[in-house]
C-alpha cells in the first residue's frame, strides 16, 4: 500500500498531523498501537472514565465501589476506556478519509514500514513518501538509590491482588491525576503531588474524587522523598519519568538513534537525521520548536513536506544524471 504520509502513534500531535493531511487532500494512513498507548490517550481515557463514575456518586454507590474495588477491576475499566477513546478517534479519522491500521509498526527502510496486527494475525507492508513518528511517551518511576522510599509504577500497583489502604501518586500529569482519582473512587485514601500545571481538568476531577492534592511532599503527609524506609506508612507511585515509545520501531535501520529516554532529536522543522522521517509531539526530546502547540508542530511538518528541497549531494547527483553526455572528437592515432 502506497501513501503520501504515514503517521505512527496515538499522541495528540499525531492526530493533529492526520487531520491536517486529510484537509490537504493527501493520501494518509494512521498506524495506531495495540498495546503501546501514549500518555495523552491514557489521560483522555481516564478523564472519560472518572467523569462517568462521578456522575452518580451516591452514598450507596460509594460503598459499592469501596467493596468491589480490586486491581483486576481497575485494569478492566482502564482497558475499556482506552478502547472506547481509540474507537472514537478511528471513526473520526475514517470520516476524514484517512485509512487506519491497528498494529505495531517497525521500519524496514526510510520509506517502508511493516505493521504487525495481532488481533487479525496479519502483517501489512506500508510505503510512504513521508513518515511521521507520534508515538508519545509513557509515565514510569524514576531510578531510586538503595535505602530510600521504594517508588512503584502504575503497572505494579494494578498487578497486585488487592488495592492498598493508602497511596500517594507523584507527578505524571494527566495520567498521575487520573489514576489518583480512579483509585480514590474505590475507597483508597489517596494523595497526589502535582508540581506542574494546577489548572488541569483531571486535577479538578481528582479533587472532586476526594484526592488530597499538594505541590510538595509535606502537603500530603510525606516528610521527604529522601526519607528512610522506616518512615513510610503507605505506598508511593511515581509517574514523573517520561520514556518515549521508540525502541520497537527499529530506528537503527534508518540511522536514527533515540536518546537515553527513548526520545528523538529533531531539527527546527521536526525532521530527524533520516530525510523524510519526522518526529512530532511528546516523543520529540529535543527540537528548537518542541514547546509549540501540537497543531503548530503539524503545520511546520506539512510546510516542510510541501516545500521539500533536495539536499545538495542528492541534487548534484540528479543534475549529473540529467545532463546530456558530451562527445569529444577522438584523436587520430595516425597523427
Amino acid at each position: 500500500m502506497n501513501y503520501d504520509i504515514a503517521v505512527i502513534g496515538n499522541d495528540e500531535a499525531a492526530f493533529e498531523m492526520l487531520c491536517l493531511a486529510a484537509r490537504g487532500r493527501r493520501r494518509a494512513v494512521s498506524i495506531l498501537p495495540e498495546t503501546r498507548h501514549s500518555a495523552w490517550i491514557v489521560g483522555q481515557s481516564l478523564r472519560r472514565l472518572v467523569s462517568s463514575l462521578l456522575v452518580d456518586r451516591t452514598v450507596g454507590r460509594r460503598k459499592m465501589l469501596a467493596r468491589s474495588g480490586s486491581p483486576k477491576l481497575l485494569r478492566s475499566l482502564v482497558a475499556r476506556a482506552v478502547s472506547q477513546e481509540t474507537n472514537d478517534h478511528v471513526r473520526l479519522l475514517e470520516s476524514l478519509g484517512v485509512e487506519v491500521l491497528v498494529g505495531e509498526a517497525r521500519f524496514t527502510s526510510s520509506k517502508q514500514l511493516t505493521v504487525s496486527m495481532g488481533t487479525v494475525c496479519r502483517r501489512e507492508f506500508v510505503s510512504a513518501q513521508h513518515i511521521v513518528i507520534g508515538t508519545g511517551v509513557r509515565r514510569t518511576a524514576m531510578h531510586r538509590r538503595l535505602g530510600l522510599i521504594p517508588f512503584h509504577t502504575t503497572e505494579a500497583l494494578l498487578s497486585r491482588r488487592t488495592l492498598p489502604k493508602e497511596v500517594c501518586f507523584v507527578g505524571g500529569g494527566d495520567v498521575g491525576a487520573g489514576m489518583a482519582a480512579l483509585v480514590s473512587l474505590f475507597g483508597v485514601r489517596t494523595s497526589h503531588v502535582a508540581r506542574t500545571d494546577r489548572s488541569s481538568v483531571l486535577l479538578e476531577l481528582a479533587e472532586a474524587s476526594g484526592v488530597t492534592i499538594g505541590t510538595h511532599p509535606a502537603d500530603v503527609g510525606l516528610a521527604n522523598f529522601e526519607s528512610p524506609l522506616s518512615q513510610v506508612r503507605h505506598d508511593v507511585v511515581d509517574c514523573r519519568k517520561s520514556v518515549g515509545f521508540s525502541n520497537h520501531l527499529s530506528l537503527n535501520v534508518i540511522g536514527v538513534e533515540p536518546d537515553e529516554h527513548g526520545q528523538l532529536w529533531c531539527a527546527s522543522n521536526f525532521e530527524t537525521w533520516c530525510p523524510g522521517v519526522f518526529g512530532i509531539g511528546d516523543v520529540v526530546g529535543f527540537s528548537p520548536d518542541t514547546a509549540l502547540h501540537p497543531s503548530v508542530q503539524a503545520d511546520r511538518i506539512m510546510h516542510r513536506i510541501l516545500h521539500s528541497i533536495r539536499r545538495p549531494h542528492f541534487a548534484e547527483a540528479f543534475l549529473r544524471r540529467s545532463e546530456p553526455a558530451v562527445e569529444y572528437p577522438r584523436l587520430d592515432s595516425r597523427l
